[in-house]
């Protein structure tokens, strides 16, 4: 493209009026991006909201000695079963064992937004574990504090990381480690939901078998809306360029001087 022949630069707002067309398009994707942004803002809002029915342990009532003992066998690097207290089967139908050097529930499996490697399975099986033993404590009416959650999910975190690093190949172990994030993410929002507290059954987290979870397709959709409105702004304005383009080439001034592309 050349340059303009003269000095003195023209701003296309003085030689172009916008279109009745022109400001209705504007105003609608205007009002497009902001709807997007207030779906987004909602969703946050909804997926930090305490959910209902989440016990919390009450300042100054004690811990049950025997889930907290359970909670920090559960996380440790060489777990006794021998420490779940020992009511614990007959009121969580199975008896904790240890694979692989960690402490697990061997009828649990990986609830999450999106399916997971099955790297993952025992560090959600130990998970598992975790959850039940903070209900448990909530059973029997002396519900452990937020550090009990937060120290089984950050044990989740570690050993789904920990086990991505088995992976030879960069790329393979580089989606493995995002998924691992995209999961633990999801498990941190619930907590925070729940305000660390007694873990409550909410399906709208898990997927069932290959499909993903509602929570994971609202945020694709939500993802999906910004996107579009994003790539219709650039569009829009991308047009609006060329139409002025157009109007200014060849177009004579009064001072006799003309645009020349």
């Amino acid at each position: 493209m050349r340059a303009f022949p003269i000095s003195r630069r023209i701003s296309p707002r003085s030689t172009h009026s916008p279109t009745r067309a022109d400001r209705a398009r504007a105003r609608l994707h205007r009002y497009g991006g902001l709807v997007a942004a207030a779906t987004v803002i909602c969703s946050v809002g909804v997926a930090s909201a305490p959910a209902a029915g989440a016990a919390l342990s009450v300042a100054g009532t004690p811990e049950n000695l025997a889930a907290r003992t359970g909670i920090l066998e559960s996380v440790a690097a060489h777990p006794d079963p021998a420490a779940i207290p020992a009511d614990f089967v007959s009121i969580s139908g199975y008896r904790p064992v240890v694979e692989a050097g960690l402490l697990i529930n061997p009828n649990g499996d990986c609830s999450s937004p999106v399916p997971l490697p099955t790297e993952f399975d025992l560090a959600c099986k130990s998970h598992d574990l975790g959850y039940d033993l903070l209900r448990y404590a909530a059973a029997h009416g002396r519900p452990l504090g937020p550090w009990a959650r937060q120290t089984v999910d950050a044990a989740l975190e570690r050993r789904m990381h920990a086990a991505c690093d088995a992976r030879v190949n960069p790329v393979s172990r580089a989606q493995c480690q995002v998924m691992a994030s995209v999961a633990t993410t999801a498990v941190d929002l619930n907590s925070l939901r729940q305000d660390y507290g007694n873990p409550i059954y909410e399906p709208f987290f898990e997927h069932a078998g290959d499909s993903p979870s509602p929570i994971a397709l609202a945020l694709s959709g939500i993802g999906l809306a910004v996107g579009s409105a994003c790539v219709s702004t650039v569009l829009v304005r991308r047009n609006r360029a060329r139409r002025i383009t157009s109007a200014l080439a060849g177009k004579s001034f009064d001072d006799g001087s003309a645009v020349a592309l």
